[in-house]
């Protein structure tokens, strides 16, 4: 009885979007925000644009490393979206981390970075052919590879 119980609390709780850190030496952070810490790295919304007459979305980020040393930032491009106030998702058409470019056309998987300790980068991702309905970016999904273990990616949503 007592497990019917907890079962039925549990699915009537309001569901909240979390970003989970995937690592036992990492909080989670709350829901999504305009600062989050995952797997040693800030990410910090600066701002969020969408521009009507070209419908076009740019969402401008900023990165920091909370390591003591250097770390190589794999950044799964394809995973990485901007949803609007609809929910509906877009794929980036180019992203800016740094002095790095990446186009949607150039078919590239990843985008790797070498992350200095403690110096803030600028991350740059804008799509194309947004819904002329859409107010605003909601949140933006970064998706990145884990600093301990290869293969495995992590999430990090940011809103504004």
């Amino acid at each position: 009885m007592m497990k019917t119980t907890l079962l039925i609390l549990a699915l009537s709780l309001p569901s909240v979007t979390l970003v989970f850190a995937q690592n036992s030496n990492l909080e989670p952070a709350a829901k999504d925000s305009s600062v989050v810490v995952v797997d040693d790295i800030q990410f910090e919304t600066e701002q969020f644009h969408i521009d009507s007459a070209t419908n076009t979305a740019t969402a401008t980020l900023l990165l920091t490393s909370l390591k003591e040393n250097p770390r190589e930032l794999k950044i799964n491009i394809y995973g990485t979206q901007l949803v609007d106030d609809d929910r509906n998702a877009y794929y980036f058409s180019t992203m800016a981390l740094g002095r790095v470019l990446m186009r949607f056309e150039d078919k590239q998987n990843y985008l790797h970075y070498l992350l200095q300790p403690d110096a803030p980068v600028k991350l740059v991702v804008t799509a194309e052919n947004i819904s002329s309905t859409a107010a605003f970016i909601q949140v933006v999904k970064i998706v990145f590879e884990d600093s301990t273990e290869s293969g495995r990616f992590l999430d990090a949503y940011l809103s504004n």
